[in-house]
C-alpha cells in the first residue's frame, strides 16, 4: 500500500522473519523489525492502531502513517485558518449589526486568549504526555462548538430592525418609527420576528401580520420609500423626529456574551491543535527534513485564510437574511451581510474532522515500524501536576527560549492590529467596500506568505543553515518590517475636504448646521455625497440639505450656495486605485520577506528545549502570547482606532454605538507608527536570540538510548 506511505516490502519481510523464527539479535540488526517483547510498540495494542475503542479494523491500519496524518492535520489547519480570517473579515459587520464600538469588539474577542491563559500550561503538559491525536480531536470538537455558538446571536435576535427596513418585505415599517404608541409583532416566515413600539417587551401583540397582508396594505408607502432608501438619504423638513421612549430601552448584552463565550471555547480548541500537532509531526520525521515538512504544512494552512476571506466576501454580499429582498446594494454603507452563514459551515466541517483525527494511533509507523512519540523512546509515564512548576522553572532559565518567546510577543502585538482591523483600515484609507476589503486584505498577502514559507523550508532542508544564520535573518526581516510600516504613513487616498458641521473640542463632529438643522438627518446611516466643483464631502445628501434626487442627480441643496452644483454619491477620491495597488504590492513584499523567517524561528523554538519539554514549552509560549499580545492587542488597537473617530452612530438615547466615520490621515499615522514601535522592540529581542543561539544544533538526530538515560538521570 505504497500510496499511503506504508512500505509493504519491509512489512512482509518482517512477517517472514517471524515465520522463520528470527532471533532477538536478528531483530536488532534490522531496524525495521519491531521488538515484539515491548508491549508499548506492539502492533496489536489498541492505542497503537487506527481507530476508537473497539472500532479499529485492519483496513484502517494502512493510514497510520505520517503522510495520512499530514493530510488530515493540514486540512484541519486550513479550516482553522478559514475561521480566523472569516472572523476578521466580518468583525465590522458584527459591530454594525449589534452597534458596538471597536474597543468593545476588542474586549469581546479576548475570550480566546483568556481560555488559553487559564488552560495552556495544564493542557499542553497532560496532552503532550497522553494520546495526542485524541486530545487534538477534543480540541477540534471545541472549535466546532464555538462556531455554532458564534452563529447563534443571529438565530436568537434576527437581522435587526435597521436591516429589515431596507428590504421590500419590511420597508413600510419605517413609518411606524415615528409613533411609539403603535405595537406590532410580525412573523412573515423568513425567520425574523420584529417588535415595534415604545416598550421593549410585549407579551400579547395587538396584530399578527402576514407578509402578503402587509404587502397589500402598505404597498404604496413601500413604493414611496423604496426609491428614497435604495438611492440616497434626502432632507425631509416636514418629517417628525423622535427618539422613542428612551426610559425603557436597555442595551442587550446577551449577543456580546454569546460572542465572548464562542471565543472562549475556540481558544481551547486552537490551543490543543497547535501545541500538540507540531510535536507529533516532529517526532515522526527526520530532523533534516522537518524544515521542508513545516514549510509545506504551514504554507498549505495559509490557503485557509484565503478561502476564509473569499467565503466572507461571498457571505457579506448576501443580505443578512437571504430570504428577504434588499432594496440596497452591497456598495451601500448601510448594507448588512450574512455574517453568520460561514460559522454554520465551518462548525459542520470541524465536527466531522474531529472524529477523523481522533482515529490516529498514539504512535505512527515509519517504514513499517511503530515510532515512539514524546520522549523519543522514553517509557510512557502518567503526568503529575507537581512536575509542572519545576519544568516551567527550567524553561524560564533557557535564555534562547525566553528571548525567542518575547520577540514573538512584540511581533504579534503589532501584527494583531493589522490582522483584526485591516478590512476597516482599507475601508477608511482606501475607500474600499467591506466585501472587497475582506478579500484583498487577506488573499493578496497569502500567496506571498505561502511562497516565502515554502522557499525557506526548502532552502533550510537543502543547505541546513546554522541556528545563528537563521536568527540573523530574522533580525534583518524585522528591521525591514519597521521601515515599511513607517512608510505606510505616507500612503492613502484623499477623500476630499470634509464638511460635517462643527468640529467639537473632543475632535468629533456635530453634523447639525443652520442649513440642515430642520432636515431630521440620521447620523446612524452614512451615505456620503461629493460636491465636485469644490471637492467637498458631506456626510449624506440630507446633511448637505439636498431635497431632490432624480435620474442620478442630487439637487436643491441648502448647504451649497451654487444652485447648479454637481453633487454625486460617494467620496471625492481620485486616483485611489493606483495608490491602493502600491499599498498591496508593498504589503505583499514585506509579508514574503517576513514569512521566510518563520520556519527558522520554529526550528529554534523546537530545538532549544529538551524533547520531553516541547509541548509544555509551546504551551508556555501560548500563555505569554495570549497574556501579553493577543489579550491586550485587540483592545489597544480598538481604542487607537476609536480615538480618531469623527462621527459616532448607531446610538440611541445618548448611548454611543459604533463609529461611522474616521479621520483617515490621523489613523494612518497613529496606527502604523504604534505598530512599528512594537516590531522594533521585537527585533531587539531577536538580536539577543542571535547572540545566545550560536551553539544550538538543529539537525542531528537524537540517540534514543542516550536520551532516555539522560532523562532518567536528570529526574533522579
Amino acid at each position: 500500500m505504497t500510496g499511503y506511505g506504508l512500505d509493504n516490502k519491509g512489512y512482509e519481510f518482517e512477517l517472514e522473519d517471524v515465520r522463520k523464527g528470527a532471533s532477538k539479535n536478528d531483530a536488532l540488526k534490522n531496524p525495521s523489525f519491531p521488538d515484539k517483547t515491548d508491549k508499548n510498540v506492539e502492533l496489536g495494542d489498541a492505542e497503537n492502531r487506527c481507530g476508537l475503542g473497539c472500532f479499529n479494523p485492519e483496513w484502517a491500519q494502512r493510514f497510520a502513517t505520517k503522510r495520512a496524518f499530514m493530510v488530515v492535520f493540514t486540512l484541519l489547519g486550513v479550516i482553522q485558518g478559514m475561521t480566523w480570517s472569516y472572523f476578521t473579515a466580518t468583525i465590522s459587520t458584527l459591530e454594525k449589526r449589534f452597534k458596538i464600538s471597536s474597543e468593545t469588539a476588542g474586549v469581546v474577542m479576548t475570550g480566546n486568549e483568556i481560555s488559553q491563559i487559564l488552560f495552556s500550561i495544564f493542557l499542553s503538559h497532560y496532552g503532550g504526555k497522553g494520546h495526542r491525536p485524541r486530545w487534538i480531536a477534543v480540541g477540534v470538537f471545541f472549535s466546532s462548538l464555538a462556531c455554532f455558538v458564534l452563529a447563534s446571536p443571529h438565530f436568537f435576535y434576527g437581522s435587526g430592525l435597521d436591516a429589515l427596513v431596507l428590504t421590500e418585505e419590511f420597508s413600510w415599517m419605517s413609518q411606524y418609527n415615528a409613533n411609539p404608541q403603535i405595537y406590532l409583532q410580525m412573523d412573515n416566515g423568513t425567520g425574523d420576528s420584529v417588535v415595534l413600539g415604545g416598550q421593549s417587551t410585549i407579551i400579547q401583540p395587538i396584530y399578527f401580520v402576514t407578509e402578503s397582508y402587509a404587502a397589500d396594505i402598505h404597498r404604496e408607502p413601500m413604493r414611496r420609500l423604496e426609491h428614497k432608501i435604495a438611492k440616497v438619504s434626502l432632507c425631509e423638513r416636514t418629517a417628525i423626529h423622535t427618539n422613542g421612549n428612551c426610559e425603557d430601552q436597555n442595551t442587550n448584552l446577551a449577543p456580546l456574551v454569546l460572542i465572548f463565550l464562542s471565543q472562549f471555547v475556540a481558544g481551547i480548541g486552537v490551543l490543543l491543535f497547535f501545541t500538540l500537532g507540531g510535536p507529533y509531526l516532529d517526532d515522526n520525521t527526520k530532523r533534516k527534513n522537518i524544515a521542508m515538512l513545516f514549510g509545506i504544512t504551514m504554507s498549505l494552512r495559509l490557503v485557509g485564510p484565503t478561502f476564509g476571506f473569499l467565503v466572507a466576501s461571498g457571505a457579506l454580499k448576501m443580505y443578512v437574511n437571504p430570504l428577504l429582498t434588499p432594496i440596497i446594494t452591497p456598495e451601500d454603507p448601510r448594507w448588512t451581510g450574512a455574517w453568520w452563514l460561514g460559522w454554520v459551515v465551518f462548525g459542520s466541517m470541524m465536527m466531522v474532522f474531529s472524529f477523523v483525527i481522533g482515529l490516529f494511533p498514539r504512535k505512527l509507523r515509519r517504514g513499517g515500524v511503530i515510532v515512539s512519540s514524546e520522549g523519543n523512546g522514553a517509557p510512557e509515564t502518567i503526568p503529575i501536576l507537581s512536575e509542572i512548576p519545576g519544568a516551567i522553572k527550567l524553561l524560564l532559565k533557557n535564555k534562547v527560549n525566553v528571548f525567542n518567546n518575547l520577540a514573538g510577543v512584540f511581533y504579534l502585538f503589532a501584527a494583531i492590529g493589522y490582522w483584526t482591523y485591516m478590512p476597516k483600515y482599507m475601508e477608511t484609507i482606501f475607500m474600499q467596500t467591506a466585501s472587497n476589503a475582506s478579500v484583498v486584505s487577506g488573499a493578496v498577502g497569502i500567496f506571498s506568505q505561502a511562497t516565502g514559507m515554502l522557499l525557506s523550508g526548502y532552502l533550510i532542508s537543502r543547505f541546513q543553515f546554522s541556528a545563528r544564520k537563521l536568527a540573523a535573518w530574522n533580525v534583518f526581516t524585522g528591521f525591514s518590517h519597521v521601515a515599511l510600516m513607517i512608510g505606510f504613513t505616507q500612503i492613502g487616498c484623499d477623500g476630499g475636504n470634509v464638511s460635517f458641521g462643527t468640529e467639537q473640542s473632543d475632535g468629533t463632529w456635530n453634523l447639525t448646521a443652520p442649513c440642515n438643522q430642520d432636515c431630521n438627518c440620521k447620523t446612524s446611516k452614512i451615505l456620503p455625497v461629493c460636491y465636485k466643483q469644490e471637492n467637498i464631502v458631506f456626510y449624506s445628501a440630507c446633511h448637505a440639505g439636498c431635497e431632490t434626487y432624480d435620474s442620478g442627480r442630487i439637487g436643491n441643496c441648502s448647504c451649497i450656495a451654487n444652485e447648479s452644483a454637481n453633487v454625486i454619491l460617494g467620496n471625492c477620491s481620485t486616483g485611489c486605485g493606483q495608490i491602493f495597488m502600491i499599498f498591496l504590492i508593498i504589503s505583499a513584499f514585506i509579508k514574503f520577506v517576513d514569512a521566510t523567517g518563520r520556519i527558522g524561528n520554529m526550528l529554534v523554538s523546537y530545538r532549544c528545549v529538551k524533547l520531553e519539554e516541547r509541548s509544555l514549552s509551546i504551551g508556555l509560549n501560548v500563555l505569554l502570547l495570549s497574556a501579553l499580545a493577543f489579550l491586550p492587542g485587540p483592545i489597544v488597537f480598538g481604542r487607537i482606532i476609536d480615538s480618531v473617530c469623527l462621527v459616532w452612530g448607531g446610538s440611541q438615547c445618548g448611548k454611543r454605538g459604533n463609529c461611522m466615520l474616521y479621520n483617515g490621515k490621523q489613523l494612518r499615522y497613529i496606527f502604523n507608527v504604534f505598530a512599528a514601535g512594537f516590531v522594533f522592540v521585537g527585533v531587539l529581542f531577536d538580536l539577543l536570540v542571535w547572540y545566545f543561539v550560536k551553539d544550538l544544533d538543529l539537525y542531528t538526530e537524537p540517540d534514543s538510548n542516550e536520551e532516555t538515560e539522560k532523562n532518567a538521570q536528570e529526574k533522579k
